[in-house]
């Protein structure tokens, strides 16, 4: 039988090592991503206008922040299951649209019901085209330094996005309206979907697969009682509402457990959390979110309450912290090469303790907050980059959608966490010194202090986590080095 000439022109060393791929798919789900980020915060700087324009009471604004982070973070799994059953291009497209529709609804909403409603639609489309995007990520880029560099500009501009949102936010309330905060994603979406449709593979599912919606609905409800509970967190750490919420998402969460325990095409791959580094990775996500989203949400309570700034000037003084993310996203590659992706996330965790260290007594300054959150910034892809990748690489290519989804998942969760806890913090701080005399700046400047000594100790249980992944990976590497020394 004449031997296959496809196979015999390989190399072994190029069968191990996958071929690059353009970098087009990336610029795609790029986009997608810095959107999807920055729509999580672009909002709250324009609440003060939203609610004179509308006009919007106070519970109201609140749900118009809550209503996209509750759908964003309990729809994921589901979202992950849908690209791996439709397919990830297909569902990334469905994801796209459904986001830019939900815009438009929000950008011409007359009222603040139709708002509130379309945010929860953002929330749903960015829960489908962000597990897409990240599936077809790891999908695409199967070359290892390839994925680590599309890995570290996927984390690089998720964080400029979160921070870019205060800035675009800020800038349409002050140029035009709070409404252009919400229709530029329709020609962005749309530019995006142009490029995806012309670059994305078709990365058709393998096999008939269901959705498995009984199961979904049980374990999207589980989520959203989960950031139900979290969003009412902010009301006080007490809150009765807050703790049965959350409590009836673990019983709910435990059925679908008991449910998805050795099925061969799980929807919860709970096999995955068997795998020490993956649950070390998943839970490394969860602190470096609680960092991120509290490191700017403390520094945008700081100078505006203790300096009075304005919502945009607060824009412009947190975008050195994004930009520092995205410029040391472009080193994350060459560190994971140097020190294995454990001593990158290590180097990250220590960076995240410098800073919010600088900060725990109090900012000093205006010029003292922006050096300490250029240091954490210069941290986040040091961290984020390494953990998907660690994680990633337990993930079967049949389930990277889910797979993905649930890091994903402890991510959006460590944002709503640290967003409850923290705030709380600040806000019985606040409490605290105001009743004892202090002046609202003096009473700001402690209560963001007391935030960041918080945040300083998330970052060192997150160095020991590091040390542990650290530890995990390298005995790893030497296995499979000893394994491959074996075979030749």
């Amino acid at each position: 039988m004449p031997e296959n000439p496809a196979l015999t022109d390989v190399r072994p060393e190029d069968a191990r090592t996958p071929a690059q791929s353009s970098w087009l798919p990336m610029a795609a789900v790029g986009v997608a991503q810095l959107m999807v980020m920055l729509d999580v915060t672009v909002v709250n700087v324009a609440l003060p206008s939203i609610g004179a324009d509308l006009p919007a009471g106070p519970s109201a604004l609140q749900w118009v922040i809550s209503a996209y982070i509750l759908l964003y973070g309990s729809l994921l799994l589901f979202g992950g299951r849908a690209s791996d059953v439709i397919g990830r291009r297909r569902a990334f497209l469905a994801g796209l649209l459904t986001f830019a529709v939900a815009s438009a609804l929000c950008g011409l909403a007359g009222n603040q019901e139709l708002l509130i409603a379309g945010r929860a639609l953002q929330g749903l489309g960015a829960a489908v085209l962000s597990a897409a995007a990240l599936s077809i990520v790891l999908t695409v880029y199967g070359n290892e330094e390839q994925r680590k560099a599309a890995l570290a500009l996927w984390s690089g501009l998720g964080v400029i996005g979160a921070i870019l949102g205060a800035v675009l936010g800020g800038l349409a309330v002050s140029a035009v309206s709070w409404r252009w905060a919400f229709l530029i994603n329709v020609p962005v979406s749309l530019a995006a979907a142009g490029l995806a449709l012309r670059s994305l593979p078709a990365m058709a599912p393998t096999g008939r697969r269901s959705l498995r919606f009984p199961t979904a609905f049980l374990a999207t409800t589980g989520l959203a009682c989960l950031s139900f509970g979290l969003i009412q967190l902010h009301d006080g750490l007490t809150s009765a509402t807050a703790w049965s919420s959350m409590a009836l998402s673990a019983v709910l969460l435990t059925v679908v457990a008991r449910m998805e325990l050795n099925r061969a095409d799980p929807l919860l791959p709970l096999h995955l959390l068997r795998i020490p580094t993956y649950w070390l990775s998943s839970l490394g996500l969860l602190l470096a979110a609680v960092v991120m989203m509290s490191s700017s949400y403390l520094a945008s309570n700081y100078f505006q309450g203790a300096h009075d700034m304005s919502a945009f000037a607060t824009g412009l003084a947190l975008l050195p912290m994004g930009l520092a993310s995205l410029v040391f996203a472009l080193f994350v590659p060459n560190l994971i090469n140097k020190v294995g992706p454990g001593g990158a996330y290590l180097a990250g965790a220590l960076a995240q303790i410098i800073g919010a260290a600088l900060l725990a007594a109090g900012p000093s300054g205006v010029v003292t907050a922006v050096v300490a959150l250029i240091v954490i910034g210069a941290g986040l892809p040091t961290c984020f980059v390494p953990l998907y990748g660690i994680g990633a690489s337990h993930v079967r290519p049949e389930e990277s959608g889910v797979g993905s989804a649930l890091l994903n998942t402890f991510n959006e969760s460590g944002a709503a966490l640290g967003i409850a806890v923290i705030g709380t913090i600040l806000a019985t701080s606040l409490l605290r010194e105001t009743a004892s005399g202090s002046s609202t700046a003096q009473a700001m400047t402690v209560g963001v202090g007391h935030g960041f000594l918080a945040l300083a100790i998330c970052a060192a249980l997150a160095a020991g986590i590091a040390l542990a992944l650290h530890r995990l990976t390298r005995a790893s590497a030497s296995a499979e080095a000893r394994a491959v020394a074996d075979a030749e």
